[in-house]
């Protein structure tokens, strides 16, 4: 029985987390988080204070259940100050130990017979009445690095009983994938925003979108960036040799570093657990990263400005040879761009320490590389990139 409910939860995880990537409005997000939580827990209701940077303020938004147990939105907000967000954002006052927070043990603690201090005490009690405003049993934090983006207040369960420790586990991955949801979506407002704006102000939020996609695995920290330097570095020697024939050279370069920094965009909807494993994948998990090019493509097509860039998140893991994923593109059929991001993602995954694996020396890498030409990747672009290698560019 334990077994199926397991896979029930794995199962509604991973649907949520789907249907979550694809959302770019955090008002939708919140809908969707609140719903699948009511539903899979069966709560008579649950809340949702969201971050609003505008207010720099925490935002009721929505809440879900029965009529009558309904916060409507902007009903109430929470500053910085208020005791609640300064419990979760203060290591020295969570004196309950636990990074959610019960209104039993908030019971517990104030009616405990051991000394408890009046700024304890005092902190205590207004948690406690807030608890009560809301009709609470219990609240999630949802942190992005060390930076609290919402709080979850979870009514009573309709039968009455409490929410088990498995239910929790539940909660705080489901927490975990909407806090990089949540950031996903407001970086996407933001480079909504400054489509018509500055170029270069433009090109900041994207590389903000990229480190988003970055939190979730260690090991590829500034991997983004490399992979774009290098990638434009090819590129500018590809044009030297006279190999790029784009109409437009100026929007090619500029569509290149956007594709090169958020070319993994699609691993924001893959466990961290896949990402980080230091043994060998299984099959299943080989197949859940395999979707992150359909993923990130998925992503990026809800905005008009990125058609071009698409092309190398979708196709940068085909294969010269035709062997490659997501559609066994082979030879010149892969576009260009996708072809420059490949051997430059590549190159910098070889020469960087990774999970399963210490790094290449760089002449190792390069060795290797060529010998993959018209194999893996096109000879024309492992040539740019010998050459680029040996003047000292990459």
């Amino acid at each position: 029985m334990k077994e199926d409910v397991d896979l029930s939860y794995h199962h509604e995880l991973e649907k949520a987390a789907r249907q979550m990537v694809l959302v770019r409005r955090s008002e939708t997000l919140v809908k969707l988080i609140l719903r699948t939580i009511v539903r899979i827990l069966y709560l008579e209701h649950a809340s949702f204070l969201l971050y609003e940077r505008n207010h720099d303020a925490y935002v009721a938004h929505f809440s879900r259940g029965r009529s009558g147990l309904k916060v409507p939105r902007g009903f109430a907000k929470m500053s910085k100050e208020n005791p609640l967000i300064r419990y979760f954002t203060s290591p020295r006052l969570r004196i309950a130990g636990t990074d959610c927070l019960y209104l039993s043990q908030i019971n517990h603690i104030l009616d405990s017979s051991q000394p408890l201090g009046e700024e304890a005490k005092d902190l205590m009690v207004k948690i406690r009445d807030q608890f009560m405003l809301y009709n609470a049993q219990a609240c999630i934090p949802g942190f992005f690095r060390d930076r609290l983006i919402f709080a979850l207040f979870l009514g009573s369960k309709a039968d009455g009983a409490e929410v088990s420790s498995q239910e929790v586990g539940f909660l705080s991955i489901l927490c975990s994938d909407a806090v990089m949801a949540i950031q996903n979506a407001w970086f996407f407002q933001d480079l909504e925003a400054q489509l018509h704006r500055n170029k270069q102000l433009f090109v900041q939020a994207v590389k903000a979108l990229s480190s988003a996609i970055e939190a979730k695995d260690p090991y590829t920290m500034g991997h983004a960036e490399r992979v774009a330097h290098y990638a434009v570095t090819i590129a500018k020697e590809l044009k030297k040799m006279g190999k790029i024939s784009h109409k437009n050279i100026e929007v090619f370069f500029e569509s290149l570093r956007i594709s090169s920094l958020l070319h993994d965009i699609g691993k924001i909807g893959v466990s961290e657990t896949i990402l980080n494993k230091k043994d060998i994948l299984s099959g299943e998990e080989r197949a859940e990263i395999e979707k992150h090019p359909l993923v990130g493509a998925s992503i990026l097509s809800r905005v008009d400005e990125f058609c071009e860039p698409i092309l190398g998140v979708k196709y940068h893991h085909e294969r010269y040879d035709g062997k490659g994923y997501p559609e066994a593109l082979k030879g010149e059929q892969i576009p260009l761009i996708a072809q420059i991001i490949a051997i430059a993602d590549s190159f910098d995954a070889m020469t960087t320490d990774r999970p399963y694996r210490s790094c290449f020396s760089r002449d190792e890498a390069l060795r290797v590389l060529g010998s993959l030409k018209d194999k893996q990747f096109s000879a024309v672009v492992v040539e740019a990139l010998t050459r680029v290698y040996r003047r000292g560019e990459i």
